[in-house]
């Protein structure tokens, strides 16, 4: 069994792999509701990924306060709990954080897609071994 290195390059493919994975999901949804297709310009491999986050759906629960002045994107309720928290955290205790706090992901595998997008996630700083605090 061959071991694999990831790179920061490689997870910021990974990203932006895992961003377009999710804007089509998005677009399939709307599809399936009957509704118009949105056309999303797709980026190009030569030109800088654009950051496309989509709203969380709406469920039962409610929205954490983060996710509502955030407009309903990952990256505020992320930061308010990496603010919140006097140590470094791991994906796993985001994502729980996240979804004790009602947070709905709108893609699948949300735990592993949380992980690579810390690595790029503005006001997130990654410390090594697999730990994060807020900028």
């Amino acid at each position: 069994m061959s071991s694999v290195h990831f790179s920061s390059k490689t997870f910021a493919q990974a990203a932006e792999i895992a961003e377009q994975i999710e804007s089509l999901e998005k677009q399939l949804s709307v599809l399936l509701q009957g509704g118009e297709p949105v056309a999303e310009k797709q980026s190009t491999p030569k030109t800088a990924p654009k950051r496309r986050v989509s709203a969380p759906k709406r469920g039962d629960a409610p929205a954490p306060k983060a996710v509502e002045e955030g407009r309903g994107t990952l990256r505020p309720a992320v930061v308010a709990i990496l603010k919140k928290s006097k140590t470094p955290l791991k994906t796993a205790d985001i994502y729980d954080a996240l979804v004790a706090q009602g947070y709905q992901f709108t893609f699948k595998e949300a735990k592993k897609v949380l992980g690579i997008r810390l690595y790029k996630m503005l006001g997130v700083q990654p410390l090594g071994g697999g730990l994060f605090k807020a900028k």
